[in-house]
């Protein structure tokens, strides 16, 4: 009897040890449902599946993103045991950065190869804590890998890299991933435009993203072009390569030359250290989409924290209204003709230098930027236009978070300086999340931050005394709902406020919906937010994901 016992229970450990898979992902699964089938327990956090299954099924998801869940795709269920090695409140932040669709870092093959050389990690939060970050510095260690990074991690923890084998054209093919995506997008304006501007604004943007990797992964070969055509603003209309790079990956170290796509920053309503990219400001009124930037960077890796070095041989204007456009001053802008205190003007050779590191729930970044301003100033020609002025700067940035439970604590500053005047402005604040309110499965982030810049008055841009409020509800739900509403107001002047609302949903595993609105109001003539005051709008995008 004792025997046969023990052989049961050897039988029963041996059958939990091995992977389990899901039926083939259908056209309407999303990863929350499937997630939801693969749960084994209460006491693992949703959040904690969810990441859990996309670390284990890089194969499954078109370029990582959870929003391109392939159709068929077999998902293997990683044990219990991996879906709890990640904190639940690291997990959940890397969710809201998910299914918003924000840059999620990854994990260069440097950092594969660098692993290989440590003792393998007792457990994934190990393998999650020890990782350094990538020139991608998102709010979480956690966040800052990539599921097939952390996949191929643990992989190549248990032998050391061999030699590179030779590239067939069938490994060429085997070792290429792909990811393409349409977006329609309607803005409606309450309000015709200060100059008659018309209320409705269509358009739609293509994207395709290819990504090769070496058997070794020591090269890797990105490229993704972008094409936007705009119905009324000619100017709106672009076609950009975001990225077009080569990397080579060392032990220790990496290096990449070509186009790429750079995000520093961890506070929400602005990001003040963000210097590298420029603004597509045309594309979103909160700055957050970027331009592709030429580049040559090295990254150095070790236990003092990560070093990068920029050396950015070509500069990107700024994208900004045309005549038909909104959003924008009450003169048009002579975007063709801007003016460089540079003599080699956008060939100016810029660069920037950054450290970061981890220390316990702290990341921290240190950074050095010098070059063509990316902020452009307007000034006001002979012939009643506007002219943009890039001149140069000098800058200086420290961003950190802070974790702790569920408060994320974060901060944001830059000492600028140029020819005309030296300021420094700072964005500090917090985020709270309350997790399933009023018994429910919601989850409930309360945000606040306070933006100061010591220009004061004489700042061009919003943000020189001014508060943030906003809550982010994310449902838990098999389509991935959030909502984002935030209120900026300005403490010196009472009249003076915006705000957005931010939500969306995904209808299949390649479709999404996505619903922006800003309001701007202001009496105030010298205050930025003036220009904007008839430039309310609400803007629906479906994403499709083929």
């Amino acid at each position: 009897m004792h025997q046969l016992i023990s052989a049961l229970v050897f039988c029963t450990a041996l059958a939990q040890a091995q992977p389990q898979q899901l039926p083939p992902v259908q056209p309407a699964d999303t990863l929350w449902k499937l997630a939801t089938a693969a749960r084994p327990d209460e006491q693992v956090a949703m959040v904690q599946v969810v990441y859990a299954l996309w670390q284990a099924n890089p194969q499954a998801f078109r370029a990582n993103n959870i929003n391109a869940l392939q159709r068929g795709a077999v998902l293997k269920v990683p044990q219990r045991a991996q879906m709890l090695a990640t904190p639940v409140s690291q997990a959940r932040q890397w969710y809201y950065q998910a299914i918003a669709d924000k840059p999620l870092g990854v994990v260069t093959p440097a950092q594969y190869i660098n692993v290989a050389m440590a003792p393998v990690a007792e457990n994934r939060r190990d393998a999650i804590s020890t990782a350094t970050t990538t020139d991608t510095e998102l709010p979480t260690s956690a966040a800052q890998l990539s599921g097939a990074a952390i996949l191929q991690r643990r992989e190549i923890a248990a032998t050391q890299p061999g030699p590179s084998p030779d590239v067939t054209p069938n490994s060429w093919q085997q070792n290429l991933s792909s990811d393409y995506s349409l977006t329609l997008q309607q803005r409606y304006y309450p309000q015709q435009g200060e100059q008659g501007q018309a209320k409705a604004h269509s358009s739609v943007a293509v994207s395709a993203e290819w990504v090769w990797q070496s058997d070794n992964r020591a090269h890797q070969i990105a490229l993704e072009p972008f094409l936007r055509l705009d119905q009324r603003d000619s100017k709106r209309n672009l076609a950009d390569l975001r990225q077009a790079y080569w990397q080579y990956a060392g032990t220790g170290y990496d290096i990449k030359a070509g186009v790429d796509i750079v995000f520093w920053g961890v506070t929400e309503s602005q990001h003040l250290v963000d210097v590298i990219n420029q603004t597509d400001l045309v594309a979103s009124v909160d700055g957050e989409t970027k331009l592709g930037q030429p580049m040559l960077n090295w990254n150095l890796y070790g236990d003092a924290g990560t070093f990068s070095l920029y050396l950015l041989p070509y500069f990107r204007e700024r994208t900004l209204p045309g005549p038909d456009g909104r959003l924008r001053p009450p003169l048009p802008i002579d975007s063709d003709n801007p003016f460089y205190e540079s003599a080699q003007a956008e060939q100016n050779l810029d660069f920037a230098l950054r450290w970061s590191r981890q220390f316990g729930a702290l990341d921290l970044g240190l950074s050095y930027f010098e070059g063509n301003n990316r902020d452009p100033q307007l000034q006001l020609t002979s012939t009643g236009n506007l002219q943009p002025v890039y001149l140069q700067m000098q800058q200086l940035g420290l961003d950190s978070q802070w974790l702790s439970g569920s408060w994320a604590w974060k901060l944001e500053s830059i000492y600028r300086k140029t020819r005309q005047q030296d300021f420094i402005a700072s964005t500090a604040g917090f985020e709270y999340t309350q997790v399933g309110v009023f018994g429910s499965s919601w989850d409930l982030g309360w945000i606040a931050e306070y933006q100061y810049d010591s220009r004061d008055r004489q700042a061009p841009v919003p943000g020189q005394n001014d508060v943030f409020i906003g809550g982010r509800i994310v449902a838990n739900d098999e389509a991935g709902s959030e909502i984002l509403l935030g209120i900026m107001q300005d403490l010196q002047n009472s009249n003076s406020r915006s705000g957005k609302l931010e939500a969306s949903m995904r209808l299949s595993n390649s479709l999404r919906l996505r619903l922006d609105a800003w309001f701007f109001q202001s009496q105030l003539t010298s205050d930025p937010l003036y220009f904007m005051r008839r430039d309310d709008y609400l803007q629906l995008s479906l994403d499709f994901y083929f």
